[in-house]
């Protein structure tokens, strides 16, 4: 696999339930797109868009519906849960909640060292603790916090444990679905700038996973915009925010509040027409060099 072969592949990927019943539900409605080695592809939409059962599909905690999901060019989208073992360890998720994720009876120490555990990556006790102070040290945390307990922990603090647990058998790429969206707005730039450096150190990829479009913006390379189960627009973060092209995009950065008081004042909110389905001959197409659009092809002509 070279720099230019992406690291992950969704093709065509679907996850519906309650399959052919009234109450039937397309959560993912036929996605494709490509996340590249370093790079952090932040994955936008309100709820009950299909952002979080998409990270949790690639992950393979649902069997997809239909579609194929490669990582490092192997298809793991009908793999067995033994055999998604060796996977695991190379991909990692940090999960929105940092409370609910954590094991309230289990030491930090044995929270982070689970992965290791489980995996056989440590040899004997000593190992174990070096590996579990190496990380702790990794989110800015102390020695001291491996034998305490999360519920004496901050909720920043909490996300850190989780990032550090993710970390522990060394992956290679990171699905963080919501993992600021649980913090107070103080503690989410610090966990944000913490999952950078951490990137850059550790030559992570990441799926970022969020509703709040002005943090995505800080951390992606890359910005996919869901609506409805579908992808709408993907593009490079700054020409997504410079020139987003789907009305659905333009709604949500319009309800972005511009920090200028004067400015706030003349912002107008872009009301984006619910009602309207999508349209048998739309589809994802680049319109322009890097910038994809749902759309028809006479609509992308007037784009291209």
């Amino acid at each position: 696999m070279t720099k230019k072969d992406p690291i992950v592949s969704v093709k065509h990927l679907k996850q519906y339930f309650n399959v052919g019943k009234p109450d039937e539900v397309k959560a993912v409605d036929d996605i494709s797109f490509d996340i590249y080695p370093g790079e952090t592809l932040g994955l936008v939409g309100e709820s009950g868009s299909g952002k979080s059962t998409t990270g949790r599909d690639i992950i393979r905690l649902y069997d997809p519906t239909e579609g194929e999901i490669d990582f490092e060019g192997k298809n793991i989208s009908k793999l067995k849960r033994k055999q998604m073992k060796d996977f695991r360890s190379q991909m990692q998720m940090i999960f929105q909640d940092p409370y609910a994720s954590l094991n309230p009876r289990m030491k930090v120490e044995d929270i982070i060292a689970e992965g290791l555990d489980i995996n056989h990556l440590v040899k004997n006790s000593d190992e174990r603790d070096k590996r579990v102070h190496e990380l702790l040290h990794l989110v800015n945390l102390n020695e001291e916090h491996a034998s305490r307990y999360p519920y004496e922990f901050s909720g920043g603090q909490r996300q850190r444990i989780g990032i550090a647990r993710a970390l522990a058998v060394k992956p290679k790429f990171i699905i963080a679905d919501e993992p600021i969206s649980a913090l107070d707005v103080s503690v989410q730039a610090q966990v944000v700038n913490l999952m950078q450096d951490i990137q850059e150190k550790e030559g992570l990829t990441y799926l970022f996973i969020a509703h709040d479009l002005s943090m995505v913006k800080y951390i992606s390379d890359r910005i996919a915009v869901m609506y409805n189960g579908k992808i709408v627009e993907m593009a490079d973060t700054d020409e997504l925010y410079n020139h987003p092209l789907h009305k659905y995009t333009q709604s949500l950065l319009s309800a972005v509040p511009v920090p200028d008081p004067h400015s706030e004042k003349q912002h107008k909110i872009i009301k984006f027409d619910h009602s309207k389905p999508f349209k048998d001959d739309q589809y994802l197409q680049e319109v322009t060099p890097g910038h994809w659009l749902y759309c028809s092809d006479e609509e992308a002509k007037q784009y291209k």
